[in-house]
């Protein structure tokens, strides 16, 4: 009998083929599997976690449907006449979002003495006083902004904050705070300073009823330099000192301060202003001495007998000794330059210098006379010489 032989290299090609095949139950049986894993990632992915907060009690549900009415369900809530949904009930939802349920309840607000009272969805007092369009802030209650207001309602007083006004620049703006600090009524306010705005009162100073606060906006950076402090000189007398003579006793010296400036808006227009002066060197003040002591051959005010005087040397200071001598001006004649007025007053008549020197002398000693002899009120700086 003849015998087929395989030849060996087409043996080996069928062992390969063979090894990359499945068996048809274990291809089904991964097939099943494949499929189970699809399911579960939809499955998954179909999954929401709600949180339902029914009149502030929360809680999270777990849910495979798509809407606020499939979470409500799966918390086992059924609506009732009344009650407020948010979102509303066909409304999608996704996992990790909040629905709120607010039942209808009674509440009373005593304002001021007046009774308010109305029916609100609200879960707290806080809740339900911006549903009755009252700011929470704006007044003092006698419960907490998150008081639970039960079934059977709630009755509150209340009494109004004080009323403030905050401008910044030429912005007003008024409300009512009950906060302790200007701060507190800039929060109430809503208002966000700038770095470097300025407040008036202070941020920290109390709030007092009725008060206003001023805001002043600051431009930009504010800027710091040094500039100098002038010192002053202060002047004292000196008994020992002869008259008319200064002595430097202490040398001015300037100090310096550190000055910060800003670009701020007032009414609306951008001008510098000082912020804050700060002393570095305080400047130190110079003092000069000045003479009080009289001259030892200055005659007394009240003088002598006008006869006794030497007049030649008064009148050889007073116009060199010309009696026929006029000043520039034209105003002062004669030996003594006289003025028309006080020749006239003496019983003088036409210029003093038409007349001869020796009249001139009688009136010039009457002149004296008739000052009782306060020769300094009318020869201030040559009257010294009627005593040599």
């Amino acid at each position: 009998m003849t015998r087929r032989t395989t030849s060996p290299r087409r043996s080996r090609r069928r062992s390969r083929r063979a090894r990359g095949r499945l068996p048809l139950p274990l291809l089904a049986a991964a097939t099943a599997g494949l499929l189970a894993l699809t399911a579960g990632c939809t499955a998954l992915t179909a999954h929401r976690a709600v949180i339902v907060d029914v009149n502030g009690t929360e809680r999270t549900v777990h849910t495979f449907g798509g809407t606020v009415a499939d979470a409500l369900d799966a918390a086992g809530v059924t609506l009732a006449d009344g009650d407020l949904v948010a979102p509303a009930p066909d409304a999608p939802v996704a996992s990790g979002e909040h629905v709120l349920v607010r039942s209808p309840r009674d509440i009373t607000v005593e304002l001021d003495g007046h009774p308010l009272a109305r029916s609100v969805n609200a879960a707290t007092l806080g809740e339900a006083l911006h549903q009755l369009g009252l700011d929470p802030d704006g007044m003092s209650l006698s419960a907490g902004h998150d008081t639970p207001i039960p079934a059977d309602g709630l009755t509150v007083t209340a009494e109004r904050a004080p009323r403030m006004v905050v401008l910044r620049d030429t912005v007003r703006t008024e409300i009512r705070s009950t906060g302790d600090t200007v701060a507190d009524v800039l929060a109430a306010a809503g208002v966000d300073l700038g770095e470097h705005d300025l407040v008036s009162p202070a941020a920290d100073a109390p709030a007092d009823p009725d008060m206003t606060v001023r805001i002043t906006p600051v431009v930009g950076e504010p800027v710091t330099e040094e500039v100098p402090v002038e010192a002053g000189t202060t002047e004292r007398e000196n008994p020992d000192l002869p008259e008319g003579e200064r002595e430097v006793v202490t040398e001015p010296e300037d100090g310096v301060k550190r000055v910060t400036t800003a670009t701020v808006l007032h009414h609306g227009e951008e001008v510098e202003r000082v912020l804050e002066e700060e002393v570095v060197t305080e400047p130190v003040e110079g003092v000069v001495e000045v003479g009080t002591k009289a001259p030892e051959n200055t005659p007394p005010a009240g003088g002598g007998a006008a006869d006794g005087l030497n007049w030649a040397a008064l009148a050889q200071c007073e116009s060199g000794g010309d009696p026929t001598a006029v000043n520039s001006a034209g105003g002062y004649h004669g030996l003594y330059q006289f003025s028309v007025p006080t020749w006239n007053s003496v019983g003088g008549t036409g210029l003093p210098s038409e007349a001869d020197a020796r009249e001139q002398t009688r009136r010039a000693q009457a002149l004296y006379d008739s000052v009782g002899g306060n020769w300094q009120s009318q020869w201030p700086h040559c009257g010294v010489h009627l005593f040599e």
